[in-house]
């Protein structure tokens, strides 16, 4: 038992590794923009942001870490079924309160930051779209709905999607056996990647080939085969044969899933091979085929951890990490903060925001899962222990209960920096975006030549329109004039009728006006002139 305990700590460094994984994904993303590689054709245009290309290997291999998830994933669901009784009730209300708990709130959370924050429409029936699909787990089928709210959830949908397809995975097993269900899985999630590669790269024939490849691609069958495989080699674990993957090279499959983030066509393979990937990780080392690596001293623990906090740092990160960005981008000037060192200050916010996310799992998700547990006490027939403690973060632990007073101390740091966040949210992100605004208008359209500033202006006005997400129009129409400045018509031209569209649908009679008259300047390649006190 305690050599299996030892080996299944793999698990908990898996999901750490992952998690760190997509952390690094997104922090380069909101420092060099998340297409920093963008294609030229069949490929990779390597002729833009040169500083990128020093941190491209760490880029290409941080986007393993939802794959690594989703394989996990399939192994600990598995596991769990298969020791704990075998039973879909309990089954099914352990997965709930695994889940959705956190979930909801993380959710509610972000929902708030959205309604703090400029051109949301608490109203709209977008604004409700949004929320109601998130609320019942089906975002991912929609993409207007897709990366909604918070754009790190759209796989939670998927996950729990196919928690509802795995009894149909456990018939296809009973049919066919593993080899054969995988087999099935693998050509069906190959068929879908392929279409999705071929639409995107080519195009599709017609709408209902587009509408049906982009669903396919974003449903859980497109996941079904990464997902499948952990739970393929949790059942050979647990019937003590021998694992399938353990024999293969994990570099290998890396390798070719990094290969393929250069070829438009093959990028849509990469999740799938880094799936497979990950399983011949967990397959090697649950075999003991894997050389220990020498960590600094905690440093295994530590990754741990962060393996048992991971759920709550997948649910919140993205949503602070905007959040903090606001903080950099107001306090360090853009001609100070080139890419590399955005990225550097992004960084230090993951103090921050792992702090918050482990308190987030001491005192809501690690709470709910107990509640599942109760429940399932009180109203199904009770389980067997299993092996599921030494492998889910639910299980993680001491079962002593914390003093009442740590509790409370607990909560307070919990609710102080939710509040400073959502207080940096409404700050940073309205009123320092607007105030940039001012001072771009001014360097872009003043009549006084001295006071004028394209190249600054561009700066401004994009930090303010980051920053609101690009939900502000009148600051839209300011980035267009900046551009109109800089020279960059193509794009002046591109923002105004961005912004007038918006006006227009915002009732803004005003602004949609003042758009108008860019674009008619723009026309003829000429920057606007205005007055300050005209600034939209």
């Amino acid at each position: 038992m305690k050599n299996e305990t030892k080996h299944l700590e793999l698990i908990d460094h898996l999901r750490g590794v992952a998690i760190l994984a997509v952390l690094v994904l997104h922090t380069l993303g909101m420092a060099f923009g998340y297409d920093a590689l963008p294609w030229k054709g069949w490929w990779r245009d390597f002729s833009g942001q040169t500083s990128f290309l020093y941190f491209l290997p760490l880029g290409m291999v941080s986007q393993a870490g939802v794959a690594i998830f989703f394989a996990v994933s399939g192994f600990c669901i598995h596991l769990s079924f298969e020791t704990q009784g075998k039973r879909w009730d309990g089954f099914f209300v352990r997965r709930f309160f695994r889940i959705y708990p956190p979930y909801f709130l993380a959710l509610l959370f972000s929902v708030v930051l959205l309604v703090i924050s400029p051109g949301v429409d608490f109203f709209s029936r977008d604004f409700w779209r949004q929320g109601l699909s998130h609320l019942l787990l089906v975002h991912n089928l929609d993409p207007a709905t897709n990366f909604g709210v918070n754009a790190a959830l759209w796989s939670l949908a998927v996950e729990a999607q196919l928690y509802l397809l795995y009894p149909l995975l456990l018939w296809l097993v009973g049919r066919s056996r593993w080899t054969g269900a995988l087999g099935l899985l693998a050509v069906g999630e190959i068929l879908i990647r392929g279409l999705a590669g071929v639409s995107q790269t080519v195009g599709a024939p017609n709408l209902f080939v587009a509408q049906l490849s982009t669903f396919l691609a974003d449903s859980p069958l497109g996941y079904w085969f990464s997902w499948a495989i952990g739970a393929a080699i949790a059942d050979a674990w647990l019937r003590q044969k021998p694992l399938p993957f353990a024999n293969a090279s994990p570099l290998f499959w890396l390798g070719l899933a990094c290969g393929c983030h250069f070829v438009r066509p093959l990028q849509v393979f990469q999740f799938m091979l880094f799936a497979v990937a990950a399983a011949v990780v967990m397959a090697r080392g649950l075999s003991g085929k894997i050389r220990p690596l020498k960590w600094p001293p905690g440093g295994l623990g530590v990754l741990r951890k962060i393996g048992l906090w991971s759920y709550s740092i997948y649910l919140l990160h993205q949503p602070l990490l905007h959040v903090y960005s606001h903080v950099i981008v107001w306090a360090v000037p853009a001609e100070r903060r080139p890419a590399p060192i955005a990225f550097g200050l992004l960084l230090v916010t993951w103090l921050v925001i792992i702090a918050l996310c482990a308190l987030w799992y001491e005192l809501i998700e690690r709470p709910g899962i107990a509640l599942g547990k109760r429940i399932i006490l009180a109203g199904v027939r009770p389980e067997p222990e299993s092996a599921e403690t030494p492998i889910l973060p639910s299980a993680a632990g001491s079962g002593r209960r914390r003093p009442a007073a740590v509790n409370g101390l607990m909560f307070v740091l919990l609710g102080a920096l939710l509040a400073a966040s959502l207080f940096i949210s409404y700050e940073f992100s309205v009123r320092a975006a607007l105030r940039r605004g001012e001072r771009a208008w001014v360097l872009a359209t003043s009549a006084e030549s001295a006071r004028r500033n394209g190249a600054r202006a561009v700066q401004l006005a994009e930090d303010a329109c980051l920053q609101t997400q690009y939900r502000q129009p009148g600051l839209i129409a300011t980035l267009a004039a900046a551009y109109a400045e800089a020279g960059r018509f193509d794009e002046a031209i591109g923002a105004a009728q961005t912004a007038g569209k918006m006006a227009a649908q915002a009732g803004d009679e005003t602004l949609r006006q003042r758009c108008d008259a860019l674009l008619a300047a723009f026309w003829r390649h000429e920057p606007y002139r205005e007055s300050p006190a005209a600034a939209p």
